[in-house]
């Protein structure tokens, strides 16, 4: 897509020509042509609401930690920069999209307040965390949201309750042109020193069990309904199997790390042999976790 955009979004806080190694924790992709990174709601629905008028396709961004980026994106990028401001009521915790959301759970500790312990172990920001109902340690977010704020595909702000059918396994009806503003979560009071205590051993599951000093996305597959994609991938024994710098962790198989120079065509080929092997040896498709990105 090579076109000019309005006047009123180039108004908007912005950059151009930006790596995607510098946005994302796997550190490839191409290059980002316009990155869009407004500071309050009013300049994101802005954002959105150009975008729509000139049937422009846009992205959103977040952390960057669950993403694969295949070649340059010319189609703006919007990636939110609110203050990182964390507002707390009796039980009730809100954040921004853009706050950190293992930061949130030490800080949801910090104050003595129980039930974001699983997400200390889930990389990215709050607003991807919604957007995939991040869990972990059989919790995921829907369990503990109250409300959440999100712009619609045409730009209305809407402020809601969880309802059935919205959130599912690393699944939510948030899909591409929406963009995840800030959530509130429900939490309950508990043992500061416990639930700090609870925070400090999932962060140290983390590192112990999976591949922290490589640059990675997370998890690359779900894991399918009764069995771990961790598991079946080094069943088919590929952990250490490598395509230039791109390799399935010897320390975790659901893990693809880049050894500092792996490009977007060596994990994308990796993700197709990992998930062509599984196929071949348990009859099972391996569905991507991580989102992947290329231009339409």
């Amino acid at each position: 897509m090579t076109r000019a955009l309005p006047d009123d979004l180039l108004k908007l806080p912005h950059r151009t020509d930006v790596p995607f190694a510098r946005l994302t924790t796997l550190g490839v992709g191409g290059t980002c042509r316009w990155l869009f990174e407004p500071t309050a709601e009013h300049e994101a629905q802005a954002f959105v609401t150009a975008c729509v008028r000139e049937s422009l396709p846009y992205r959103v961004l977040g952390g960057g930690s669950n993403l694969v980026v295949l070649g340059d994106i010319e189609m703006p990028v919007l990636r939110l920069r609110f203050p990182a401001e964390l507002k707390r009521d009796g039980l009730k915790l809100s954040a921004p999209a853009s706050f950190g959301h293992i930061r949130m759970a030490q800080e949801a500790a910090r104050e003595g307040l129980s039930g974001m312990e699983y997400a200390s172990g889930i990389p990215g920001t709050t607003g991807g965390a919604l957007r995939m109902n991040a869990g972990a340690y059989g919790r995921e977010l829907v369990d503990i949201l109250d409300t959440y704020r999100f712009l619609t595909p045409g730009g209305e702000l809407v402020e809601k309750r969880p309802a059935p059918g919205e959130f599912n396994y690393r699944w939510s009806f948030l899909a591409r042109g929406f963009v995840a503003l800030s959530f509130t979560v429900s939490l309950i009071e508990g043992d500061r020193d416990r639930i700090q205590a609870q925070v400090a051993e999932n962060m140290g599951k983390r590192g112990s069990s999976q591949p922290l000093s490589k640059r990675n996305a997370g998890c690359i597959f779900k894991n399918p309904t009764g069995t771990s994609a961790g598991r079946l991938i080094d069943q088919a024994g590929l952990k250490g199997f490598r395509i230039g710098d791109a390799e399935v962790s010897p320390e975790h198989a659901n893990f693809l790390v880049n050894h500092g120079h792996a490009t977007a065509t060596e994990f994308a080929e990796l993700m197709d042999a990992v998930r062509a092997k599984v196929l071949e040896m348990h009859g099972i498709e391996l569905e991507p976790e991580v989102e992947i990105w290329q231009e339409d």
